[in-house]
């Protein structure tokens, strides 16, 4: 693998002189767009869902993760459990230890086309996913979903 085209700049920092970043564009301006990049309806999701297990968002400006805060002070960095198939793991634990327990059914019966449903004890919810291309992806939604349905109950 040559990097003999790699067009990377060193930035050296010297006071308070501005310096061109990797991250921007030849007017200065970043690259990356201001504010988050999770879809609205996501985002939405994600907050309901972190109400859920008792934590409150921030969004981290052109990021599509945001950061958790708990009131015990601890703060989770880079969290998104519709992407990151870990955070939403540890999402369905942390429903499964406030709820009484919680349970995801996976329905292959109709290959490709089977569904994920999540259930939780204290709520008797159960949002479907489809799975089509991606149980992965329709699981982390289910999860994220069921979370967020308590979420707005609370």
């Amino acid at each position: 693998m040559s990097t003999d085209e790699n067009t990377f700049k060193r930035v050296e920092w010297d006071g308070d002189q501005w310096y061109e970043s990797d991250d921007d564009g030849p007017d200065g301006m970043p690259l990356r767009p201001l504010g988050s990049v999770i879809p609205e309806a996501d985002l939405e999701l994600l907050t309901l869902a972190a109400k859920a297990i008792g934590a409150q968002v921030e969004i981290v400006e052109g990021e599509n993760w945001l950061s958790l805060h708990f009131a015990d002070g601890s703060v989770v960095h880079a969290w998104n459990s519709l992407v990151h198939s870990d955070d939403a793991f540890e999402l369905l634990v942390k429903l499964a230890q406030r709820e009484g327990g919680a349970a995801v059914l996976l329905n292959s019966r109709f290959g490709s086309t089977g569904f994920v449903d999540v259930h939780t004890d204290a709520h008797h919810i159960a949002p479907q996913e489809y799975m089509l291309d991606s149980p992965s992806a329709a699981t982390r939604r289910a999860v994220t979903r069921a979370a967020a349905e308590i979420g707005k109950a609370l």
